[in-house]
């Protein structure tokens, strides 16, 4: 570790910004006590001279997912089922400028590219909303789960090809393909034995992505048949979250109660383990220079470590 700091409440997201090579978002949520009460922030953080220093923090409720439109416009999916925009000025002081409440559950993930931005929640649901207007385009309801009965869409990632095609991983076990122009499941697999908690498309090569579960895999896929995956490779804890570096040659893998890893994407293995956290692995993103930010959950800790690539 080469630098740390404690979060107000526990920690969940990173997210690199865009532009800066070692300044990120981190996104927090926590419920009180009594279980009722739900409660959160937004930070702006630097790594720098083997520091973390915090740069502004916006107090929105508790935020479960974050995603940088640009270099100043950040989306977080929020506990109160709203999809909050903030603002950074230049000095990186966060303001709330917009946001809108999408779902009577819980927003667990965002993404989106410059038009389009997807939300995803705990009633099983997936949303194609304008990003200026923060309007609903496209709904698909019960993407995951049975009718009457929807299931936490955990995993969100929209196509960095074909922007009308999402990909989804939920609470079923099941890891789908949506087409937004339709109300049909485009393909499904049925791969992993547990939930599926995140998929990463590739930016550079069309029909491929990688998906991560519950079942401690994380499966390379062409999406052209979903019948069988390219390669998999175990971590040995629940992968919560995957992330590309800059030259899309290795995975950061957020591995809940087994630390985070470096996969090497040619061989499809793990060639680094960081076990720094002594809680839930959750947040995790690529700074410059082989540089990495990760968050943990329930000791409230951000580092900074290498990841020797």
């Amino acid at each position: 570790m080469l630098a740390s700091h404690k979060t107000k409440f526990t920690a969940d997201s990173i997210e690199k910004k865009p532009g800066d090579e070692f300044k990120f978002a981190c996104a927090t949520y926590q419920l009180d006590s009594e279980g009722t009460d739900r409660h959160g922030d937004i930070s702006i953080l630097e790594y720098h001279e083997k520091s973390i220093n915090v740069l502004s923090v916006l107090d929105v409720g508790g935020v479960l997912d974050l995603w940088w439109r640009d270099e100043n416009q950040l989306f977080g999916a929020c506990a109160s089922g709203e999809l909050r925009v903030v603002q950074t000025d230049k000095d990186c002081v966060l303001n709330e400028t917009r946001a809108a409440k999408l779902s009577d559950g819980i927003l667990l993930a965002v993404d989106g590219c410059s038009d389009s931005v997807v939300t995803s929640d705990t009633l099983g649901s997936i949303s194609s909303i304008e990003p200026d207007s923060l309007k609903i385009k496209t709904s698909i309801n019960s993407a995951h789960g049975a009718q009457g009965w929807g299931a936490e869409v955990w995993g969100l990632a929209l196509d960095r090809h074909d922007t009308n095609l999402v990909y989804s991983g939920g609470d079923d076990c099941l890891l789908k393909i949506h087409d937004l122009r339709t109300p049909h499941t485009v393909a499904t697999s049925k791969y992993h034995t547990m939930g599926v908690c995140c998929i990463s498309p590739d930016p550079i090569s069309p029909y491929q992505i990688v998906s991560g579960s519950y079942d401690e895999n994380v499966v390379h896929w062409d999406t052209r048949n979903f019948r069988q995956p390219l390669r998999t490779v175990s971590v040995g804890g629940g992968v919560w979250r995957i992330k590309r570096n800059h030259d899309n040659t290795h995975l950061l893998i957020a591995g809940m109660h087994s630390g985070f890893h470096v996969v090497d994407m040619e061989k499809f293995v793990v060639t680094q383990t960081y076990t720094g956290h002594e809680s839930l692995a959750y947040g995790a993103d690529w700074l410059s220079q082989g540089f990495v930010a990760t968050c943990s959950f329930y000791d409230n800790l951000v580092s900074v470590w290498h990841s020797g690539v």
